[in-house]
């Protein structure tokens, strides 16, 4: 699961720097980025216009699918800057996170589901090193 992780995130993070190019050319012409103004058509924009709009929608539909894909690992993106994905697991009787950051072979720590990624602590043997399956 973990090479595939950083092949979502790789993408994720290549996505998002295209998406704020794109997103810096409309605003130098005066396009204010909303869902509104990117799905509306307005024949008055200039080729160039339509063509950026065009392109910063897909881009935006496929760094969706990518975060859709650690959806489907059972994972939840908790930081796209940093790679940062918490996976639900159980510590003897009790919910918690295991936590994975981009760069990280493994999934190596855990916190409480409240504590986030500060409060991270070293996987012992009351953790199982894999997520919780999903019912």
């Amino acid at each position: 699961m973990i090479p595939r992780l950083e092949q979502v995130f790789t993408q994720a993070l290549q996505l998002r720097g295209s998406l704020r190019g794109h997103e810096r050319r409309l605003q130098q012409v005066g396009v204010q980025l909303s869902s509104e103004v990117l799905d509306e058509e307005d024949p008055n924009e200039s080729p160039e216009v339509r063509q950026a709009k065009a392109l910063f929608r897909g881009y935006y539909e496929a760094l969706a699918d990518a975060l859709a894909e650690v959806t489907k690992l059972g994972g939840e993106v908790k930081d796209l800057e940093q790679g940062l994905v918490d996976f639900l697991g159980r510590r003897s009787d009790q919910d918690i996170h295991l936590c994975w950051k981009l760069g990280e072979r493994r999934i190596t720590h855990w916190h409480t589901l409240d504590s986030g990624f500060a409060g991270r602590k070293p996987i012992d043997d009351q953790v199982p090193r894999e997520p919780t399956p999903l019912d």
